[in-house]
């Protein structure tokens, strides 16, 4: 089954609150997109905005994922594929609010997968990446905040605020950041 089809059932599996088998699903376009198709990071992030714009968040989330995914194999990090996450959250919640459920049984833990990856990757500077995870953390905090789960939000805030001081720690503030390093 080729990527639209998958995200047609993976949308469906949301509907239904299948998120065992959504999860299943997303690990296989995710495989599919990172090792079987040629395409760059920048192509799905402009494919997962696309989806998003025209109202298909649900079908984004896995694309974002998959742009994630590719930055981390590629042994760099960054944070804009997790604002477009986090924005399609606040779509799909305000669209129905009954997707709070599926952001927070679903696509919240995603995020939190993502951000252990980021953990495990060791090319990139320690700035890049106390900067990054500072910046994912704070929108995985703002997307378990979205759902009412303001005491994991509050958890997630605090290790987004220890990263930011790492960072600090390491000159982040006062200097940008070399495209290296993103």
């Amino acid at each position: 089954m080729q990527v639209p089809g998958l995200l047609q059932k993976y949308k469906g599996c949301l509907a239904t609150r299948n998120f065992d088998e959504a999860e299943k699903i997303n690990k296989e376009i995710n495989y599919f997109i990172t090792n079987e198709i040629n395409t760059t990071r920048e192509m799905l992030e402009g494919f997962a905005d696309d989806l998003d714009e025209a109202d298909r968040f649900e079908e984004s989330i896995p694309v974002y994922f998959a742009a994630a995914s590719l930055f981390e194999k590629e042994g760099r990090l960054g944070a804009m594929k997790w604002g477009g996450m986090h924005g399609a959250n606040k779509k799909m919640i305000a669209r129905d609010d009954a997707m709070k459920e599926v952001v927070k049984r679903h696509v919240i833990p995603l995020m939190h997968d993502i951000k252990n990856q980021m953990l495990e990757v060791t090319s990139v500077s320690e700035n890049s990446k106390c900067r990054w995870l500072s910046l994912v953390l704070e929108y995985i905090s703002d997307s378990e905040a979205l759902v009412g789960n303001d005491a994991a939000a509050k958890e997630t805030w605090d290790e987004s605020r220890v990263w930011k001081k790492r960072w600090e720690g390491v000159g982040g503030v006062n200097r940008r950041m070399s495209n290296q390093e993103k």
